[in-house]
């Protein structure tokens, strides 16, 4: 109440020290401090404005300066310096205010209230209007003026300007009526309004309807404006963040096919180092081309090593496992067009296709298809089909993810073919190495035998004590060459790695080691696990092919055998201290035995270890998991 009382004394005592008519209007310093002092007794005197609904102490400041404006200057300057205030402190003071008062709504208030009427005391005073001279109330026609442009106020802020919010805002028209009401301080609004218009009566100022009027239209017209710019710029950051969203789709979309080939590729990398026939390797491939691409079914087609025919072998996919060892003819169809052409294929309309083996179309649903060629350096091995069962399912970036899969196809076939050539280069050397063997003790024996038992059938009758002496060293070339003969046997498949184990065989083929070359071998065990047989002849060749090394190549004097048996691995080292070699400069050049050596050990999911240096010995190390290979014998 305290404040209501300073506002109406301010109002009625302000005008009695204002000058007449024909006089100049104050200065505009005079002015603004009259304006802050009713502006400074509203600030000190808020709580009023809790018990009249709620009302803001913002709110409550600018009403108060309303008043003081239409009090002190002509209200068409109050009104349209308002609304220049309005606009100058949106524009300018605003961002200030937010920036350094933050939620601070008081001192907001305040310098809203400076800026608008400092454009209303300056334009009075730089216009040096002359304010009409006071004169008496009429009440026929100025009362109804007054209640009329209440009337017309208080409907613009209760309906109108809720309406134009609703508009602006896109807000049901009820839900935005029923906030303003419940914002809306009702008791100051009429209070300001009616004081204002009394001030207006008062100085005869006509008309006054249209001058209480004009100031809440000029307000209401800049706020849509506003409120205009925002939805402006929020569709802009709408669109904007729309687009966005969209470029982080796409390198969402990019990076989940990037990670799904990368997938693929460790797939069939891994299944390459582990499988044992390379079918499984293509029925892999088969899988990850479906995977990477969002196919349904997936088929490998290869020629056979002449290139004159062409079977399916491997497919992934439901009903397609019937389909494994199917030859596909080579003239007349799509798999054969890629054969010739080298190039990959797309095929929109399957089931129309004349080129396509419309069995497998039907089996598997096919809507759209691609192919790509599975090729070597210098030819074409076979073709990779991958079908969807969605019409135009692939696009340009599935068909360079199958061409990376067939790639992979080729190179695993490309060293397949040469290992198995390796494989029968490896049995050749084997069989010359044993028929060198035979030679060079066996034959030899047997032909010194022969001889001597010729001598003595000759010498039988005339020197009877010589043919005697024929026969005995006979015998004895007889016995070196079935020890000769057992001793290739027991290279091929010893007995005793199936009676005692390896540890047993292993030092008997030491000590013939040691008689044939001359050369030191220090063989050190440790462990008495028995292993399965695969594992331990897997490791007895792996020993017998480095000391065969070490003999025709390591120019050696010393050798170090270990043979460690753990529950979990075995573990083999053959060392020497011979010439040595560099294992990089050799890779490419390794000797049949060296692949055969790292063939065995990997069948058994083992590796196979070369250390080696020019002039500083050789050491190979094989690791075989004991679990390889089934059971202990």
């Amino acid at each position: 109440m305290l404040s209501l009382a300073l506002v109406a004394g301010a109002a009625l005592l302000l005008p009695l020290e204002l000058p007449g008519k024909g006089e100049p209007l104050p200065p505009p310093l005079p002015a603004l401090l009259q304006i802050a002092v009713i502006a400074l007794a509203v600030w000190l005197a808020q709580p009023w404005r809790v018990a009249i609904r709620g009302a803001r102490g913002d709110i409550s400041i600018s009403m108060a300066i309303d008043v003081a404006a239409m009090l002190l200057f002509h209200p068409y300057i109050a009104a349209l310096g308002s609304a220049i205030g309005t606009a100058l402190y949106h524009l300018v003071g605003g961002p200030f205010t937010r920036q350094v008062v933050k939620e601070h709504r008081g001192p907001r208030a305040l310098v809203r209230g400076v800026i608008t009427f400092s454009a209303v005391a300056l334009g009075s005073w730089a216009a040096r209007m002359i304010r009409p001279a006071a004169g008496p109330i009429v009440f026929t026609s100025d009362w109804p003026a007054l209640f009329v442009g209440i009337s017309i106020r208080l409907l613009i802020r209760i309906v109108f300007y809720p309406l134009g919010m609703a508009a602006l805002r896109q807000d049901p028209v009820w839900a935005s009526l029923r906030r303003e009401w419940e914002r809306l301080p009702l008791i100051p609004f009429l209070l300001t309004t009616t004081l204002g218009g009394i001030a207006a009566l008062i100085y005869q100022y006509q008309p006054a309807a249209l001058v209480l009027l004009f100031g809440p239209l000029a307000s209401t017209w800049f706020l849509s404006q506003e409120f205009h710019r925002m939805n402006r710029l929020l569709d802009t950051l709408e669109d904007k963040v729309a687009d966005r969203t969209d470029q982080l789709a796409q390198t969402v979309r990019a990076l989940e096919r990037r990670l799904a080939e990368s997938e693929a590729l460790h797939a069939v990398d891994e299944a390459i180092s582990t499988a044992i026939h390379p079918d499984e390797v293509l029925q892999v491939i088969a899988r990850e081309s479906v995977r990477v691409t969002g196919g349904s079914s997936a088929l490998v087609t290869l020629l056979t090593p002449d290139g004159s025919r062409q079977f399916v072998r491997a497919t992934h996919g439901e009903g397609m496992e019937a389909y494994v060892g199917l030859e596909l003819p080579m003239e007349g169809n799509l798999t054969s067009l890629v054969l010739q052409t080298g190039k990959p294929h797309f095929s929109r309309e399957p089931d129309r296709d004349p080129r396509l083996n419309q069995d497998l179309v039907r089996a598997g649903g096919w809507r759209d298809v691609i192919q790509a060629p599975i090729r070597t350096k210098n030819r074409t091995l076979g073709v990779l089909v991958v079908a969807s069962r969605q019409p135009g399912r692939f696009d340009e970036q599935h068909l360079r993810l199958l061409t990376l899969l067939a790639n992979q196809a080729g190179r695993l076939i490309e060293s397949s073919e040469l290992h198995a050539k390796a494989r029968e280069v490896a049995v050749l050397e084997e069989r010359n190495r044993l028929a060198r063997e035979l030679h060079d003790s066996v034959t030899q024996v047997l032909f010194g035998l022969t001889l001597n038992l010729e001598s003595a059938v000759g010498l039988l009758d005339r020197k009877p004590e010589k043919a005697r002496t024929l026969l005995t060293r006979s015998r004895e070339m007889a016995g070196e060459a079935l020890a000769e003969m057992r001793s290739l046997i027991f290279e091929l498949r010893p007995a005793a790695l199936q009676e005692k184990g390896l540890a047993m065989a292993l030092s008997n083929h030491i000590n013939l080691f040691r008689r044939r070359t001359g050369v030191e071998v220090n063989l050190t065990l440790s462990g008495d696990e028995r292993l399965s047989p695969d594992v331990e002849f897997a490791l007895y060749r792996v020993a017998q092919e480095a000391l065969n090394n070490v003999a025709k190549h390591a120019r050696a004097r010393h050798v170090r055998v270990k043979l460690d048996l753990r529950p979990e691995e075995a573990l083999l080292e053959v060392c020497d201290d011979g010439v040595g070699f560099d294992p990089t400069a050799s890779a490419r050049g390794a000797s049949f035995g060296m692949i055969g050596m790292r063939e065995r050990v990997s069948e058994l999911k083992g590796s196979l270890e070369v250390i080696s240096a020019p002039g500083q010995g050789t050491c190979i190390r094989a690791r075989i998991p004991a679990a390889s290979g089934g059971d202990p014998g």
